[in-house]
């Protein structure tokens, strides 16, 4: 082999984790003030191909269709895409486990409209928060009737999301539901639908699993992922989210988890705004392109 052909099987293999695996980021980094459709243009400056965006405050539910076109218009001047929408606050009034059927209803027609935001903008995933169960050490609705409930609203709604090709990805999340991955693999299995899959956070399943042996026993019904670093605690407390590659996570074990999951898509860091810190943004793309390179 000459050094012109190593070099060059050099740099392929460099590249090899860009064309797995994209790169997202929550919009959640951004200033609150900042519009929308500058989103797009920023995370592109920074390294990023994409940004998730919440419903609700961020993007109105009820946002008019050309709002939505100047939207995806940036976004496609950006070269960006929109990787997926969440809708835990919209949710949160009309809860899909809520044991009045009105609410549920309202829920689904709600999830639904979610779905139609999401083509509208180009989007295939749309990210939800399947139930709380309660609130600090207060129960509100247990797990059974939060299983049995979600699962029905999740029937209903299904058929319009495969209409429009767009993914209901539950997340795992500090809610107290679908704590095991053996529990989030059956829960998404008894849909039998391409459009009922996951949004896997790293972070979130620290406190209380190892995110290498979820991702392990999920595999292909991953659709989307978090990024987020935790810091055990070495007592019985919680623990805490710290940036990326200070915490705890075995990263290297992670991403040789999604390769062998065969997982192929967007990676996206969720963290909060920091006005402090001027080269947050920047810092944590270095990261990722780190975390890829392990794999």
């Amino acid at each position: 082999m000459t050094r012109r052909e190593f070099a060059l099987g050099a740099a392929a293999a460099m590249q090899a984790p860009a064309t797995r695996f994209r790169k997202g980021i929550s919009s959640l980094i951004f200033p609150s003030a900042m519009p929308v459709e500058d989103y797009f243009a920023a995370a592109r400056d920074a390294g990023f191909e994409g940004v998730e965006i919440p419903l609700g405050q961020t993007i109105p539910i009820d946002a008019a269709p050309d709002r939505l076109a100047r939207i995806a218009e940036a976004a496609a001047k950006a070269k960006s895409t929109v990787i997926s929408l969440w809708m835990s606050q919209p949710l949160s009034a009309n809860p899909l486990n809520s044991p009045d059927p009105a609410l549920r209803a309202k829920g689904v027609e709600t999830l639904k409209r979610g779905v139609d935001i999401c083509r509208a903008l180009n989007c295939d995933a749309l990210l939800v928060v399947p139930g709380r169960l309660g609130s600090g050490g207060h129960l509100n609705i247990g797990y059974e009737d939060t299983w049995n409930r979600v699962t029905a609203s999740l029937r209903e709604a299904i058929p319009h999301a495969a209409q429009r090709k767009v993914a209901i990805t539950p997340e795992n999340v500090w809610n107290k539901f679908l704590v095991s991955p053996l529990e989030m693999r059956s829960f998404v299995d008894q849909f039998h639908s391409p459009y009922l899959q996951t949004h896997f956070d790293v972070g979130n399943i620290m406190q209380y699993g190892f995110p290498q042996d979820w991702i392990a026993t999920l595999g292909p019904r991953i659709r989307r992922v978090h990024l987020k670093d935790y810091k055990l605690s070495a007592r019985a407390e919680q623990g805490r989210f710290v940036p990326l590659l200070e915490g705890d996570v075995d990263w290297k074990a992670v991403m040789a988890a999604f390769v062998k999951a065969g997982y192929q898509g967007w990676m996206s860091p969720e963290y909060d705004y920091d006005a402090n810190d001027p080269g947050q943004i920047r810092r944590i793309s270095a990261a990722v392109d780190r975390i890829f390179a392990l794999a």
